[in-house]
């Protein structure tokens, strides 16, 4: 495939995850009668549309979900991408952890709320980002942010 459109390719394929994944964040906070389950089946969907996984996948955590990213995007193999994360000099800080805390910026962001950090930064798995966020919702109703 040559360069010029393996571009359009990667352009649309960031465009169409962007469409998804607003879509969601919008269909969560349209919902009037909020569930776990509902945020969950919901927020998966965000999740994968911008790690651009399918929906196919069974993986629950979140780190794993972003190597799997990483691996799809970058066409590298794990002991690849965590052999080039050894010599990136942010701190320390993996490509999977920094995928991991932009995902968690724009779930906040898309979604208007301000859960609790500690409880944010310490889901590991799909279910529990989903228990978060649905507290953090919550909250926000009641106190009319959102």
């Amino acid at each position: 495939m040559e360069t010029t459109q393996r571009k359009k390719l990667v352009a649309s394929l960031l465009s169409a995850s962007k469409r998804v994944a607003k879509k969601e964040a919008e269909i969560i906070r349209a919902e009037e009668d909020l569930s776990p389950d509902f945020i969950y089946t919901h927020l998966k969907t965000y999740i994968f549309s911008k790690f651009m996984l399918s929906d196919a996948c069974a993986e629950e955590n979140l780190m794993e979900l972003a190597s799997l990213s990483l691996q799809r995007t970058m066409k590298l193999d794990r002991k690849m991408i965590r052999e080039l994360d050894q010599a990136a000099p942010c701190d320390h800080a993996t490509s999977e952890s920094t995928k991991k805390v932009l995902l968690l910026y724009a779930i906040q962001q898309d979604l208007g709320i301000r859960p609790n950090p500690v409880d944010l930064t310490t889901a590991e798995t799909v279910r529990t980002l989903a228990s978060v966020v649905y507290n953090a919702l919550i909250d926000a109703r009641q106190e009319g942010d959102v």
